[in-house]
């Protein structure tokens, strides 16, 4: 992936992409210019990097896709256990135990009680590969969903008590943007439509001056600064501090808005 440290200038491409169409709608003198030019060759690239994020993303639900189905294949394998062996054998065994009016075979009881145990021991065997099948796939989940907030009722590793209100200990307060960002991000991460760089990604990217800092990286493939994170009403969507979106830029999302179609 090119430019793997990349911030954006929107959290998703649809953003960016409103963006490139006004400027080339509405202002097709600066887009004709060196900065207009420069300015629409990086939103492209900004669609591009959060693509291949994306793309990397479903590269992993695809692994996670094909685990699940060598676990079914291996699952499926399990021969069950002969319940109706089980019952006729033990059925059997009622019946002799119950007559007071003959004797009991005792070979043949034992051989019959055998045979139940046998059923049983089938039975443990089964349920253990079971098991083991779910405590794969479960820590395949796990691999997958990260520290991701998402709303599947299962807490993170990082889960602990809040700080503040609504915000979990695993959310920096101290890198935190301001009222009314940081209720929009907080939301965002708790619900697991962002998430924070691991530690370790976080070591590939270069330290700042204000030293190693959260990073957030959107599910629609957006990567910028916990602290910068800023979102806009006017155009719903988040952007790094000081890069402020035209209030206009939401009116192109339509497909055919444009040159033909300008918004009103």
């Amino acid at each position: 992936m090119p430019d793997a440290h990349r911030i954006t200038r929107y959290s998703d491409v649809c953003g960016g992409t409103d963006e490139f169409k006004r400027i080339l709608t509405e202002e097709p003198l600066v887009a004709e210019s060196q900065a207009g030019r420069e300015t629409l060759a990086s939103l492209l690239e900004d669609g591009m990097y959060m693509l291949h994020r994306m793309s990397g993303r479903l590269a992993e639900y695809e692994a996670f896709r094909e685990e699940v189905r060598h676990l079914l294949a291996t699952l499926d394998a399990v021969v069950p256990p002969d319940m109706p062996e089980a019952e006729r054998e033990a059925s059997h065994i009622r019946e002799a135990v119950a007559r007071s009016d003959t004797g009991l075979d005792a070979r043949t009881l034992i051989h019959q009680a055998e045979e139940v145990r046998q059923v049983a021991n089938d039975m443990e065997g089964a349920l253990r590969r079971h098991q083991e099948g779910a405590i794969v796939l479960a820590r395949a989940y796990a691999t997958l969903r990260g520290q991701r907030g998402w709303p599947d009722g299962l807490s993170t590793e990082k889960a602990g008590p809040t700080l503040g209100t609504d915000i979990p200990a695993w959310i920096p307060q101290g890198w935190l943007p301001p009222a009314p960002h940081a209720e929009r991000i907080v939301d965002q991460l708790k619900s697991g439509r962002a998430s924070l760089l691991s530690e370790i990604e976080l070591d590939s990217y270069p330290v700042g001056p204000q030293g190693r800092e959260p990073i957030v990286q959107f599910e629609d493939g957006g990567v910028m600064p916990l602290r910068l994170v800023r979102w806009d009403e006017a155009v719903q969507n988040f952007h790094p501090l000081g890069q402020q979106p035209h209030p206009r830029g939401l009116k192109y999302r339509p497909r055919d808005a444009g040159p033909d179609a300008q918004p009103a």
